[in-house]
């Protein structure tokens, strides 16, 4: 009985092995992704006359490129119909304008802050 059996699954050989190459290949893509955010920001934290929010929207983007590409593989979405993919983005869109939205409100409100205590 081969591996892929063990568990009650029986895939056919090809698309099993094909299942455990794109899953090797998906973890060697995010480790990557994340060696270059580290090093992108210590590169960025170095040179300390550079504003930070560039640095913080260019991590942002490549975290929801890794979000994305973990939904897409280990939880099997690129698999699944369009219809069900799109109830599952369109929340997720949803999620990060609420975050954005958030941090936007709550650094106008540091500055109304600031300015209060200004006075």
């Amino acid at each position: 009985m081969s591996s892929h059996e063990e568990h009650g699954h029986i895939l056919p050989e090809a698309e099993y092995k094909k299942g455990v190459s794109e899953v090797g290949k998906m973890i060697i893509f995010l480790g990557v992704l994340t060696v270059v955010e580290v090093l992108f920001a210590l590169w960025w934290d170095m040179s300390m006359h550079w504003p930070k929010r560039p640095l913080n929207v260019i991590l942002i983007l490549m975290s929801v490129v890794k979000a994305v590409a973990i939904m897409a593989v280990f939880m099997h979405v690129k698999h699944e119909k369009k219809a069900f993919i799109m109830t599952i983005g369109i929340p997720f869109l949803f999620l990060i304008w609420a975050v954005i939205a958030f941090l936007w409100e709550g650094n106008c409100w540091r500055h109304y802050q600031e300015l209060m205590n200004f006075f």
